[in-house]
């Protein structure tokens, strides 16, 4: 008996032609930009990347917040290439604006108050964001038939 193996991204209903390998695409980059994000902030919270003034290595509060932070974008990670869901892209899309507007609002309380690694993290959350819009806005299937929510 041969076995039925799909290794990849499932088809998804009814998003065929362009628009289904546009989103399949535009899907594929944020599940990468999510990755790279929960990558960073694991270590970040490992002590590896220095993010404030201060010795090196490991800080307790720094390693729950790349836990929690590193967790939740590996979560959106997986979301992204197992699910084409636009109110889970929405909810993503108001996380990210959300981190966004966090990150600027508390900078200038720490020191130094903007470095490398938090900006360049922000500038792949903005393109993450903007990926999380068009999925969510963008239409899933063609206009005859019914939209999936």
């Amino acid at each position: 008996m041969k076995a039925n193996l799909h290794v990849g991204w499932p088809r998804e209903a009814g998003a065929s032609g362009a628009r289904g390998r546009v989103r399949t695409r535009v899907r594929w980059a944020a599940a990468v930009l999510a990755l790279a994000n929960a990558v960073v902030y694991a270590l970040i919270g490992a002590g590896v990347l220095s993010v404030l003034n201060g010795a090196p290595g490991p800080r307790p509060g720094l390693i729950v917040f790349g836990v929690l932070a590193g967790g939740a974008f590996l979560l959106g990670a997986v979301l992204l290439m197992r699910f084409d869901r636009r109110v889970l892209w929405m909810v993503g899309a108001a996380f990210q604006a959300f981190a966004i507007a966090a990150y600027f609002n508390v900078a200038p309380q720490r020191v130094p108050p903007y470095e490398v690694w938090g900006l360049s993290l922000k500038v792949a959350q903005a393109v993450l964001l903007v990926a999380l819009l068009f999925l969510g806005i963008a239409r899933t299937t063609s206009p005859a038939a019914p939209e999936r929510r």
